[in-house]
């Protein structure tokens, strides 16, 4: 396993150190089968991540590739479920005056 590099712990400090609690003694971030931490809305995928599903490390570029795609994938669909607030224009559509 390659030792965590700057990204594990800049995304520590963007989310406020709270995933620290899932950090395990190697750096890693403990994650589920879909890439999520125990930060609802905070996600860990390639080598910074670990499943518990699988113990060992795997730090392979298939594996790395795959987690974030399926982490990309779980956000997706979070993001599908998020009502969002009315936007100002450029990003909505201007309404036609009659």
């Amino acid at each position: 396993m390659l030792p965590p590099s700057g990204a594990t712990s800049c995304v520590i400090r963007k989310v406020g150190g709270r995933v620290g609690r899932a950090l395990l003694d190697d750096g890693t971030v403990r994650v589920n089968d879909f890439g999520q931490t125990s930060v609802p809305g905070v996600y860990a995928a390639g080598d910074m991540a670990r499943r518990e599903s699988i113990p060992i490390p795997l730090a392979q570029i298939t594996f790395a590739v795959s987690s974030g795609q399926l982490a990309a994938g779980m956000i997706d669909q979070e993001l599908l479920m998020v009502d969002l607030p009315d936007l100002p224009s450029p990003f909505r559509p201007a309404q036609q005056e009659s």
